[in-house]
């Protein structure tokens, strides 16, 4: 692939030189500069380009800063580049700065004007969006440039591809609007690109095969950068479909050929211990993070890598840090603040308790939720989830978990956000866990309210509005989930889904369409994957902790059968008799107690009963002098 997507967007400067050349020019234009030239726009222009040429951006910088008085008066001339090098720079202050000043109106405006002047500064802007996760954007710049392409003032595969690159990382952008650009199988940029996508949407046999004719198409023109590139997205989606063996070997081959401090190394040491089950009492986290290099990682960043790849990193370090015990520090990103919290309520994330550190954190959450669900409340919400989830705490999981929706919900339905859908998963899946249909059909009721509010938004989130018109369907709401299905169905301008179409259509489904519909479902993987049978609730074990709604009503159970017995017991008994007072007392040591005349009184009891005759047998002093033996002893011969 090129090194950057921008190809033909500086050709206007006509300058075509190899790389001394553009060194030279360098040279002469800061000479002239420096001189004080008459056109100092036109030379310091000519300077940039001549710098961005030679990939130096930190000397571009430098010389912005060095020539601040042709910047400050002629700064528009060559907005372009300054663009571009505060783009490669990662500079977002600076690059928003300067793009709002070119461009004031919003981007919607800015498209249908369709001004040929700024097509350059839209090809930045877009890429700039897709560096910095600003997908929504990017796509619909990248849309626009290849609808407007009628001089073909851009390369056809390079709009095409461009218009892909955001659909790898959100392809619920193609629900919106579906591509413009064909698919061309003769450059290999663009099945690269095309495998991302189909990767995405969990199609990996399809984008095994677009690699490997990417991989072919890339041999073939010798590109050893690209070669690499394709294999490790190959390696990626082989692990994804479990081919280990066949993974490891790619990224093995890929280390001894790499530079062992290259970006593109390190992210190849990343993937292949992701095949490591680390266990957090016996891994030695110190030199994993040692082996990983973790300290060269975090010298690069999005001047390196997509921001996709750099956030992927960040999240990795961020766990195996934690359960180093490493203190980590809040920052811009959830989990990092998510940890920040989690480090503090728990004294050691390694050696304490799931249970003590899941009572730990359902405090806490509650507090939090109830104080406001924006921020960071979301990642702690998860986190308390887990633990819960794990230690068997359903109830406590499912109440948590619907005090969040119904303080998100408070006000109003309208703001509804993935973080609430996300929600709304866990607690179905915990409802089908307990058998609660009664809370399931309450929450879908809810979700109705939310997407009347919503008035045909749910384009934005199809797969959970999907979701959520096959739960009506299992609670025996027909009607409505035929309704919410053929909305989607309107909204899904790409593959065609058959089970909605059936279950939507007004059709009846027979057993032999059925058998077809599940026809190519791998059962036994299934299974292994985890995924259970439908069971019936009263073969599910009942090894669950008990809730205090549950347990009052055995207590109150317990109390009508303590009350049914004392009853039964009391019948044809003298209720107007009052109990022994002494009925504590051993039977021997009351007053009322009387021995029979033959019983002979315990000799050892205290205050028992003794007769006469036993008495004399104790007394001492009337036994007579014991009998002597008068008989002579033999006295035995010893041997001679």
């Amino acid at each position: 692939m090129a090194k950057d997507n921008l190809t033909n967007l500086l050709s206007q400067l006509n300058i075509q030189l190899s790389q001394d050349e553009h060194s030279q020019v360098e040279q002469t234009c800061v000479k002239l500069l420096d001189s004080g030239c008459e056109n100092p726009a036109d030379v310091f222009r000519r300077c940039l380009v001549a710098v961005i040429q030679q990939d130096k951006y930190q000397k571009a910088l430098h010389y912005l800063k060095k020539f601040k008085h042709i910047d400050d008066k002629y700064g528009r001339k060559f907005a372009l580049e300054k663009l571009y090098i505060f783009y490669k720079l990662n500079m977002p202050d600076e690059f928003n700065t300067l793009y709002t000043a070119i461009i004031t109106d919003d981007l919607d405006t800015v498209l249908k004007k369709d001004i040929e002047s700024l097509r350059g500064i839209l090809h930045v802007r877009a890429q700039y969006c897709y560096k910095n996760g600003l997908y929504q954007e990017a796509f619909k710049i990248y849309q626009h440039l290849a609808s407007h392409n009628e001089k073909d003032q851009d390369s056809q595969i390079e709009l095409s591809c461009n218009e892909r690159v955001p659909l790898s990382v959100a392809t619920e952008l193609m629900n919106r609007s579906p591509l413009v650009t064909p698919m061309d199988e003769s450059s290999y940029d663009l099945l690269f690109n095309e495998s991302f996508i189909m990767a995405s949407v969990g199609k990996y046999d399809k984008a095994i095969e677009l690699l490997e004719k990417a991989l072919q198409g890339a041999t073939n023109e010798g590109y050893q950068n690209d070669i690499n590139t394709i294999k490790l997205q190959l390696s990626f989606v082989l692990q994804m479909v479990g081919k280990t063996a066949q993974s490891k070997e790619i990224l093995k081959g890929l280390l001894q050929e790499l530079k062992a401090d290259s970006p593109f190394s390190l992210i190849c040491q990343n993937n292949l211990n992701a095949f490591v089950d680390f266990s957090k009492y016996n891994t030695n986290f110190n030199l994993l993070l040692r082996e990983l290099n973790v300290e060269k990682l975090n010298t690069f960043n999005l001047q390196t890598f997509t921001h996709e790849q750099w956030s992927n990193i960040q999240r990795n370090v961020l766990f195996l840090r934690l359960f180093n015990n490493v203190k980590i520090h809040s920052q811009e990103s959830l989990l990092s603040r998510t940890f920040d919290k989690y480090s503090k309520l728990v004294d050691n994330v390694t050696l304490e308790s799931y249970k003590t550190q899941a009572k730990k954190l359902y405090h806490h959450t509650t507090k939090t939720i109830l104080s406001g669900t924006d921020g960071s409340t979301i990642g702690i919400l998860l986190l308390t989830i887990q633990l819960l989830i794990i230690e068997k705490e359903w109830e406590n999981a499912i109440r948590i978990g619907e005090l969040f929706l119904n303080e998100s919900w408070k006000s109003s339905f309208e703001k509804f956000n993935d973080s609430q859908a996300i929600v709304c998963y866990i607690l179905f899946e915990l409802y089908k866990i307990k058998g609660r249909n009664n809370s399931k059909s309450v929450l879908l009721k809810k979700l109705g309210s939310v997407r009347v509010q919503l008035s045909g938004k749910i384009q934005e989130n199809i797969p959970f509005w999907k979701h959520v018109g096959f739960e009506l369907l299992s609670m025996g709401n027909a009607k409505e989930s035929k309704a919410l299905l053929r909305e989607i169905s309107n909204f899904s301008k790409g593959d065609a889904d058959v089970l909605v179409d059936r279950v939507v259509s007004s059709d009846s489904l027979d057993i032999a369409q059925g058998i077809d519909l599940v026809r190519d479902i791998d059962i036994d993987k299934l299974i292994q994957l985890g995924v259970k049978p439908l069971e019936s609730s009263a073969k599910r074990s009942k090894n669950t902790a008990v809730s205090k709604v549950q347990k009052r009503k055995v207590l109150e159970l317990k109390k009508k059968r303590k009350i049914k017995r004392l009853e039964k017991f009391l019948q044809g008994r003298d209720t107007s008799k009052l109990p022994d007072p002494e009925r504590w007392l051993p039977l021997r040591d009351r007053s009322t107690y009387r021995p029979k005349k033959k019983q002979q009184g315990a000799k050892q009891t205290q205050g028992g009963a003794m007769n006469k005759k036993s008495e004399q047998a104790l007394d001492i002093s009337k036994k007579g002098k014991p009998t002597v033996n008068k008989k002579p002893k033999n006295k035995k011969k010893g041997r001679k």
